[in-house]
């Protein structure tokens, strides 16, 4: 899964379908892009997440489920 950064740092998720989502699981999101085009449109500065990002949201996503019980 391809993922997108915005000019002020929040990540976005490309699916499958081709949409952009502010969370991996597209179910759980709260932001939803059409495309990379539209996303583009509304954020010029938007680009691919480098490794580093990848695995910082990654931590970031676990910490939250733990925070909130989802994961023991």
């Amino acid at each position: 899964m391809k993922m997108y950064i915005g000019s002020d740092g929040w990540p976005f998720y490309q699916q499958e379908d081709g949409t952009l989502t502010d969370t991996p699981n597209a179910c759980d999101c709260d932001l939803t892009y059409d495309s990379l085009d539209q996303l583009l449109s509304y954020d010029e500065d938007a680009r691919e997440a480098t490794l580093d990002e990848r695995k910082r949201w990654s931590k970031v996503r676990y910490e939250h489920k733990t925070s909130f019980g989802k994961v023991k």
